[in-house]
């Protein structure tokens, strides 16, 4: 069950969708998110930030020199590709660095909005042009830097003319609030800050480095990882972002595997989103029998959820050899897997190849591809020093009691695909009455969405009717006549044979979507 995309706008009751307005068709084109949650060097927490390149990642969650298994894995998904992706940072700390302003009445202390110790941040403070009789209104600039006394600035932000009196307009505490970079900590003292000269000037204007109000944060746990439904944090960040495709999870401390904890609740979330999966092996798997075993004592599987082996490294600002994150690369192939065979093309499928100049950590032979598949775990071949492929096209389903047909990882996508655009395609439903006018009106958008599938030769036979069928009415409605935003309908479409239909229920009810799974139905549709 999810909630559909519908952010209330701090509590006003006032709601806003993110997807198709009611009389749009579902878009069958566009690329669906990559979201990728983590720990990061620096950066806003808790909060999920569209990207566009691997640079834009580095100036807000990277620093120079410094290894993260993040920024690698956002690299590569752009190189191999990538398109839209968005950030989560996680962070185990609350804490913020902080700014000493001194003046004759106190200081006053600036906090950094995002927590932890590589948050580089400055301020300059001056008087210019400020009438002279005034002892409360000063000029503030406020630097992030790349690094700690580094030249490079990443963002700064200019403010002119600001008081240190609660009453006036212009007051430090309310203008802050707009900031992206620090807020005040505590009040302002009754008298602006001092000027910031620069050492061995004379008028020179200088600044005040933040000091680090903790050295060291431990490394985030699967708690922090999920994070808190209610408050809107760690994977729950994304709650709010539409058309979610896949999810790349990578484990809050380096070398240490997804915990269950980390591993259910992302799994169920993905679930709820119709997304995929996406995790790095654990780096206890150092051999194709740890593997085996490991599955073996497992409970965890899942429909949803890909990863492989062996893993692999890369070399450090050192030169020395570490266990890295791949879950970009694997994100980015197969989006570029869809774009050439045509919009989420099932059949035909070519290679899954990712760039990168990577290294595996263990060979395999041709019987240990198999072993793997078995155990619903892909496998990584070495195809060339520049060029890795992605062998197995399963999912982590195979290992378990689930039904067999969702172990294709190429089949279950493009039903992901399919119930995630019509779940958010109908989501104007929350705002109507259940009734004959708005379950024409859904049936009418579905099929027509459904229809350009088939168009496009993504659904099995050349008859629309062998190919998929759309049932809204008052069968499916029983007892939710004239009901606010509570409408039922089912779905089902042929992926693989004609006329076999894969089934589902979708039912908007009390702001959610429970989607439920009728299985295979041969001939369902000419029943209804």
């Amino acid at each position: 069950m999810v909630k559909p995309t519908l952010a209330n706008t701090s509590n006003s009751g006032i709601y806003v969708i993110e997807g198709p307005a009611r009389g749009q068709p579902i878009p069958v084109d566009g690329d669906s998110v990559t979201a990728f949650v983590s720990p990061a060097p620096r950066g806003p927490v808790d909060r999920a930030v569209s990207i566009s390149s691997s640079e834009e990642f580095q100036k807000i969650f990277g620093v120079p020199d410094y290894h993260c298994r993040l920024e690698f894995a956002v690299r590569q998904f752009f190189a191999n590709g990538g398109v839209n992706a968005v950030i989560v940072r996680v962070s185990s700390t609350k804490q913020c660095n902080r700014i000493y302003l001194p003046g004759d009445e106190g200081e006053l202390v600036l906090e950094a909005r995002n927590p932890g110790p590589l948050e580089h941040l400055r301020a300059s403070v001056d008087y210019d042009e400020i009438a002279g009789e005034s002892e409360e209104n000063f000029n503030l600039v406020v630097q992030r830097l790349r690094s700690s006394g580094s030249a490079w600035i990443d963002a700064q932000e200019c403010y002119r003319n600001v008081s240190t009196d609660p009453g006036s307009r212009d007051y430090l505490g309310y203008v802050l609030s707009q900031s992206d970079l620090v807020q005040l900590a505590g009040n302002a003292p009754k008298l602006r800050p001092r000027l910031t000269i620069k050492p061995a000037t004379v008028r020179q204007a200088g600044y005040v480095e933040a000091l680090a109000e903790c050295v060291n944060s431990p490394p985030p746990s699967d708690y922090d990882l999920i994070g808190s439904a209610s408050q809107g944090t760690g994977l729950n960040a994304l709650e709010h972002i539409p058309d979610i495709g896949q999810v790349c999870l990578v484990s809050g401390a380096e070398g240490a595997p997804l915990g269950p904890v980390a591993l259910l609740a992302a799994d169920q979330f993905c679930r709820d989103h119709q997304a995929l999966l996406i995790i790095d092996p654990p780096s206890r798997w150092k051999s194709v029998e740890d593997v085996l075993r490991d599955q073996e004592r497992s409970g965890f599987c899942s429909p949803n959820a890909v990863t492989w082996y062996p893993g692999v490294c890369t070399l450090n600002g050192q030169g020395e050899r570490v266990y890295t994150s791949i879950v970009g690369s694997v994100a980015a192939a197969l989006k570029s897997a869809d774009q050439i065979t045509g919009v989420h093309q099932l059949h035909n499928n070519g290679p899954v190849m990712l760039r990168g100049k990577i290294r595996l950590t263990e060979k395999l032979a041709k019987q240990d591809i198999r072993r793997l598949a078995r155990a619903g775990i892909n496998s990584l071949i070495q195809r060339s020093p520049l060029h890795l492929q992605l062998m197995g096209n399963i999912t982590q389903a195979r290992y378990g009691s689930i039904a067999s047909e969702w172990t294709e990882l190429d089949l279950r996508r493009q039903v992901l695909f399919i119930l995630r655009r019509i779940r958010q395609g109908t989501l104007w439903t929350f705002f109507n009455q259940s009734n004959p006018e708005t379950w024409q009106e859904v049936e009418s958008q579905v099929s027509v969405f459904l229809t350009e599938l088939h168009t496009r030769s993504v659904l099995a036979g050349e008859l629309a009717s062998r190919s998929y069928f759309i049932k809204c009415d008052s069968d499916t409605n029983s007892g939710l006549l004239g009901r606010d935003g509570e409408v039922a309908f089912v779905v089902g479409f042929a992926l693989c044979r004609p006329g076999e239909f894969l089934a589902f229920r979708f039912q908007q009810a009390n702001g959610t979507c429970r989607i439920s799974e009728l299985g295979w139905q041969p001939g369902f549709a000419c029943a209804i």
